[in-house]
């Protein structure tokens, strides 16, 4: 809990079996709930998501890829049912730093 609000990131993924991991490992500890959308990928994603030593971690899978709105709206559906006041998003290939979350949330808390 951060700013007195149960917070979750949603990160949608699509063929990043070798950075998901690594992206989830950065999402700062303050966060209460990681909802990995696996958009359909055929690499290994999924596994790698299970496998990840984290019980934030909440993982949704596609059968097939959607696109991204789709990911999205699933991962904040998942992320509202799991309690949270506030969502926001990391990309599965790491390129939002972790670093600007506290900034992105804060002012929706």
């Amino acid at each position: 809990m951060r700013f007195g609000a149960r917070i979750a990131v949603v990160v949608p993924a699509f063929e990043e079996s070798l950075l998901i991991g690594r992206t989830v490992s950065t999402v700062p500890a303050w966060v209460d709930h990681v909802v990995v959308v696996d958009d359909g990928s055929q690499d290994g994603t999924a596994d790698v998501a299970r496998a990840l030593d984290d019980g934030r971690v909440v993982l949704r899978r596609h059968r097939v890829n959607r696109g991204v709105g789709a990911a999205l709206r699933t991962g904040y559906r998942a992320a509202f049912e799991l309690g949270a006041d506030v969502a926001a998003v990391m990309a599965g290939d790491g390129q939002m730093h972790p670093d600007d979350l506290e900034a992105v949330v804060r002012p929706a808390a």
